[in-house]
Order: structure tokens, then sequence, then C-alpha cells
């Protein structure tokens, strides 16, 4: 079976920076917690349990040793508890997250009623709501946000007619374009201040610009990445949306013969915390066939 791999996937910046933090530590790892997940790949965090490091989803669950803020971000609750329990705290938050943190909690200071366009239970997501003090909207549902922004409007806690729109770094780009379009469409005209801030981040375009170029190249698409990653879970909807035959995979074993019984060529893609050495296996398997 031929195969050809997308033009870019795999480990972003913001992962290779996070993991070579641990790299660093060496086996020095017992009692590092992280809180949440580090990263949403099943063979990375496979590695880091056996080197002593916990997932906790807490702070009240670790009471010392080292606390790490995952590449996702957290509220800045979580992080000043931890300070006052005095554990350590190692920040490995991406810039590109703590970016949209800082644009989010500047447009809360400022009087504007902030919007999330992303998924509400998402560990990003979460964290972005606590630099609003936890006044954030979250939505992906123009028609279904509406309705609570004009309820807003009429109860008088906030000021919700200034409007400002963030998004989640994962999420896809043209779905945020029809958000925004249909939340324009919607809104009450004296709705009088809108402001958008396209948050999604580079490596996340660049991936999704390059499973829709690959998308016309091949006859079925492998994405490859943990089930719980939200940038792979969209490389997977994506390529569908393409048209492609499309299987979503955490680990090589999962690949079947049968998918590739047609012939032709197979496309690969992974998502931005997927190892290099998972891609190279998945390409060797679908190679052999």
């Amino acid at each position: 079976m031929k195969v050809k791999r997308a033009r870019e996937l795999g480990f972003c910046f913001g992962v290779k920076k996070t993991l070579k933090l641990f790299d660093d530590m060496g086996g020095d790892s017992q009692g590092v917690h992280t809180l949440g997940t580090l990263v949403h790949n099943p063979q990375v965090v496979q590695s880091l349990k056996e080197r002593g490091v916990t997932v906790i989803g807490d702070v009240a669950n670790v009471a010392s040793g080292t606390l790490t803020i995952t590449a996702h971000g957290a509220t800045p609750d979580s992080i000043t508890e931890a300070k006052a329990k005095g554990l350590r705290v190692i920040d490995t938050t991406c810039p590109l997250v703590t970016k949209v943190q800082k644009i989010a909690h500047d447009l809360h200071k400022a009087q504007h009623q902030v919007v999330v366009f992303g998924d509400a239970s998402h560990q990003e997501v979460r964290g972005i709501v606590g630099w609003t003090e936890n006044t954030a909207l979250v939505s992906t549902d123009a028609k279904e946000l509406v309705p609570r922004l004009i309820a807003m409007t009429r109860s008088g806690k906030r000021v919700p007619k200034r409007i400002a729109i963030v998004s989640q770094t994962t999420q896809p780009a043209p779905r945020f374009k029809q958000f925004i379009s249909d939340l324009f469409d919607q809104l009450p005209d004296d709705f009088r201040e809108i402001q958008v801030h396209n948050t999604i981040c580079e490596p996340t375009l660049d991936r999704q610009s390059a499973v829709i170029d690959l998308a016309e190249e091949v006859d079925v698409m492998i994405v490859v990445g943990g089930h719980e990653s939200a940038n792979t879970r969209h490389l997977a909807e994506i390529s569908e949306e393409e048209g492609v035959k499309t299987y979503h995979v955490e680990w090589p074993d999962e690949l079947r013969r049968e998918w590739f019984e047609q012939g032709g060529v197979a496309g690969v893609t992974a998502g931005a915390s997927t190892p290099d050495e998972v891609i190279d296996e998945v390409v060797a398997r679908i190679e052999s066939y």
C-alpha cells in the first residue's frame, strides 16, 4: 500500500516545549503531578506514568510536591491555590493558549461579555473561562447562544451588548467563521459592539489545511492521535467532510487490513500531540499491507 503523509503533522512547538521540560528532568519525576492530562496522547501519558508522573483532576487532590500546569493551561484560581499550599508550580501552558487567556482577561476587565467558541468541557476552555472570573459564555452554536445573551441583557447583570469572541485554539477555522456569520445574522440590531478575535493557533490551521490538500490525493485517510485530543478529532472530521473514508486510531494495532483492500493511496496525518515514532509505526504497518 502506498502512503502519503500530510505536509504538516505531529508534534507542535507547544507540545515539544512541554515534553522537553520533562525530558530535562530525567528520572527525577517522582512527586510530580500534572493538573489534567499533560497532552491528550495515550503513549505520552503512559511514558510519563512509568516515570512516576501522576495525573490529578483538582489541586485539592495533592498535598505536596510539584504541580505542572499542562499545555492546555489552567484557571488562575488553580494556580493561586497550588502556591498557597506550598506546591512547586511549573507552568507549561502553550504560549498560544496563554495569549488567548490574556485576551479574554483583558476583554473581561474592559466590561465586554466574553464568548468562547469551543468545547465547554475541554481543559483549555475551562482555563480561559477562569481568566474571565468565570463569566465567559461558551458555545459553538449561535442559535443556542443568542437567547442567552438577550436574557442577560434583560436581567441587567452585565452589559452583554458589548460582546467579544475568542476561539479555543484547536477549533476548525471554517466552523468558527460560520459561527461568527450566524451570530451577526441572529443578534438584535441593538447589539452594537462586537469584537472578534481569531485565536485559532497557526499549527492547528497548518494541519487542517494540510489534511484538506492531502484528501485530494488519497483514497483513504488515517488520522493518528488520542481520541481525547480535540485537534486530532477535528482533523478526522475535516477529512470526512472532504469526502474521504477516514479512520482515527490511537495505536498501530487498531489498523485493519480490510480498510486498504481496494488499494490506491493511503493518507496519514496526526494530531499535535502524536509522537513521531507512533506515526512511523502506523505508516510502516500500512505499507506492509
